[in-house]
Parts: structure tokens; sequence; C-alpha cells
């Protein structure tokens, strides 16, 4: 299989005057596709034909389409500035194969990893088969607090126990508490990486969904260690469907990342790779297109954030800095998982904070808000079916109560 790839590779360096018997590639005149046309909603438009067309159906080597990684490698640079420390990129099946990829190289069964308190669901369906030890950090306004996380690894190295390899953290509109970590947390956090030998998986597909007005700099642009692996997605931004991703990772584990590519899928589409890079290739294009997205979610977010106001005293929640969620912790009641399902019978669909741990038969306060999707018109119903679903599960809990200290009693 790696000496097959190589071939495919080699076939996309070689001058085009070489006679090759070697690729086990179909010829181009069997597609049956004659041109693409896609319009963009602001004007212009993506068309490909002939030739191009064609090498936009064919295979391509297993790190990414080579035109395409030349853009990527630039847009990484002009917007990260990374430290000069040997490093590439490899196209992915989205953001969350990039996450998959990396628990792949990373963990063995029963590793210890580091993770915010509430994590991206999908992590945790990733980390299942590893039957992984959860570090989870506590977070507040501010996302992740490295002093905790400081006090942890501590604790662990002072008692003889296994140390985390890898740490996993959506710094900017985290998942689910839509929280953005500061740059001189981030500094901190990136020093423990270096400090206690682990390395930080930056998961940032919120990136460009940032309303706090101020850029803050990234995991990967402080990365003189070669101790960051950056996953970047155009998923909320562009197209999910499109399952346009990349990996940034220091050399030495990219080439590892690339031959689990190779038997697990030999490549990401050829064709989606052919339309991002479209897309990245006209900069000017693609940055009004991140800021209208970024304008919409924004106004979005504020739309629900005033329809949410007839849960004051029911509720504590935060305004998200970026992402496309609220965390709303209810107060006086215990688990939230019942009153999900009462929600749901009354027309409003939840997520309940327990999808967002790894033990997912633990209590919780939390919900998960989205304001993506929801129909502007529909915020306030919404909130007023919220707040009467909290209302008879808080005199639910009322009831229990005294039954509970008669028991104890």
């Amino acid at each position: 299989m790696q000496r097959a790839r190589r071939t495919t590779s080699l076939a996309y360096k070689v001058d085009k005057k070489m006679i090759s018997l070697a690729e086990g590639m179909p010829n181009e005149g069997v597609f049956p596709f004659k041109k693409l046309s896609m319009d963009m909603k602001k004007g212009g438009g993506i068309m490909m034909e002939g030739k191009e067309l064609a090498a936009a159906l064919q295979y391509v080597p297993s790190q990414g389409l080579p035109s395409l990684l030349t853009e990527l490698r630039k847009f990484q640079e002009d917007i990260h500035r990374p430290p000069d420390v040997p490093r590439d990129l490899m196209i992915t099946n989205g953001g969350q194969h990039g996450i998959y990829q990396c628990a792949e190289l990373l963990l063995e069964p029963g590793d210890p990893i580091v993770t915010t308190e509430y994590a991206y669901t999908g992590l945790h369906s990733t980390l299942k088969p590893y039957q992984p030890e959860i570090l989870g950090v506590p977070e507040d306004n501010d996302g992740l607090i490295p002093e905790t996380l400081e006090c942890i690894l501590e604790d662990r190295l002072s008692r003889g126990l296994k140390m985390p390899k890898m740490m996993y953290v959506i710094p900017t509109g985290s998942n689910p508490t839509g929280t953005v970590i500061p740059v001189e947390r981030r500094m901190k956090i990136y020093a423990l990486a270096c400090k206690y030998d682990f390395i930080i998986v930056e998961d940032d597909p919120y990136m460009f969904l940032n309303y706090s007005g101020r850029p803050i700099a990234s995991f990967l642009s402080m990365d003189k260690a070669g101790r960051v692996i950056r996953l970047d997605s155009v998923s909320k931004v562009v197209s999910a469907g499109l399952r346009g991703g990349w990996v940034t990772a220091p050399s030495p584990l990219l080439e590892r990342l690339q031959l689990h590519s190779q038997a697990e899928l030999l490549h990401p589409c050829t064709l989606s790779q052919a339309i991002l890079l479209k897309l990245v290739q006209c900069r000017e294009t693609l940055g009004s297109y991140l800021k209208s997205a970024r304008d919409l979610y924004w106004s979005r977010r504020d739309a629900l954030h005033s329809a949410l106001q007839p849960l004051e005293g029911l509720a504590d929640w935060a305004v998200p800095d970026a992402g496309l969620f609220f965390w709303l912790r209810v107060r006086d009641v215990d688990d939230v998982y019942s009153m999900i399902h009462t929600a749901f019978e009354r027309g409003l669909m939840l997520v309940p904070g327990q999808a967002f741990i790894y033990d997912s038969n633990a209590s919780c306060q939390y919900i998960r808000l989205t304001f993506s999707k929801i129909r502007l018109e529909d915020m306030s119903t919404a909130s007023q079916i919220l707040s009467e679903v909290i209302r008879d599960e808080q005199k639910k809990s009322l009831e229990k109560e005294p039954k509970r200290y008669a028991t104890e009693s």
C-alpha cells in the first residue's frame, strides 16, 4: 500500500513527458462528467472542465491535492505565523477525521488524556475504544483554567501516576461552553505542555466565528517546540457536507498521520479538495464569506440572548464570545435529563449536558442551546417553553426534598 501510494505522489511530481506503466489509476476518459459549475451567492462562481475537472475526479496523494496543500501552507503562514519548526499539513475528511487520527496516533488503551470538564461529544465517541482516563479540567468564563491543570499534573507526577501524552481543546468558542481562552492563558497552557511533555491538539473550527472583536493568537503561533497539532475545518463557515479540513503538525508526527490515512481511506474526496482550492485561492472572496458567516451568527447570538431574558432567575449563562452555543446551568435541578424529555414532548429539542461528559450516566445541571439554525421568530417561543419546563422541574425537585429528608432522618 505504502509503495503504491508513493507512486501516486510521484505521478504528480515527475515531468509530464515521463512514460508510465506504474499507476493503478483509472483512465480519465471513462469519467462521465463534462463540466462542473457552481454559482456563488455573492456573484461569480466555480467552474471546472476538461483536464482540470478530470484531475478533480482522480486519485491524489494521501497528503492531499498538491496545489491545495501549497495554498493552505500560505494560508497558515499568513494567519498564524508559526515559529520555524519542521512541520507540514495534510488534508482530512473534516475535523472529526482529524480528531480520530490524533487519538490513533497518540493514545494507547487506558491512557490518561486532558480535556475540558465538558467536551465535544465527537471526542468522546472517538475515545470510547481506548477506555481512557479522562482528566477533565474545569472552565470559567475564560475557558480552561491553567492553574487547575497544573495542580492535576503535579499531583499525578508526585504520585508516580501515568502522565498524559495528549490534551484536546477547542480554544475559540468551545463546544459546548462557548468560551474563548485568552492569549495569556494559552501561553500558560503551552508552557505546561512543554514542562509536562504532552501534545496539544488544537481543534479550532470556530476560529472565524469570534465575536470578541479581538484576534487571539493560536497555540500553533506559539509552538516553538513542536508540541501542537492543529485541526482546521470549513464545516461551520463554508459547507459541512464538503468535509473540508486539514491538520497541521510537526513533520515526524505528520508522517505517521499520512501512513494512517493511506491505510484508512487512501485520501479525502479529490473533488471536495478542488472546490476548497478554488475558495482559498481567492482570499478576498473567502474573507468576505467568512465575515458574512461571522456577522450572521453574531446577530443570531444576540437575538437568542434577548429571547432568553424570561429565564433570568431560573438559569445562569454567559454570552458566548465565539462559536454557536449558549451553555445554561439550570438552578435548583440536580439533573436535567428528564427535563429534556419533557421539553421534547412540548415541541422543543434540547441537548443535555450529559452529551458532553465521557460518563454520560452522570448527573448534570447544564443544557446546550444552539442558535445557528433556529428561526428567529421561534426563539421567543422556545424560551417560553424552556422557562415553563424549568419551573415544572424545579417544582418536582422541591416536592422530592421533604421525602429525601424524611428518609435520611
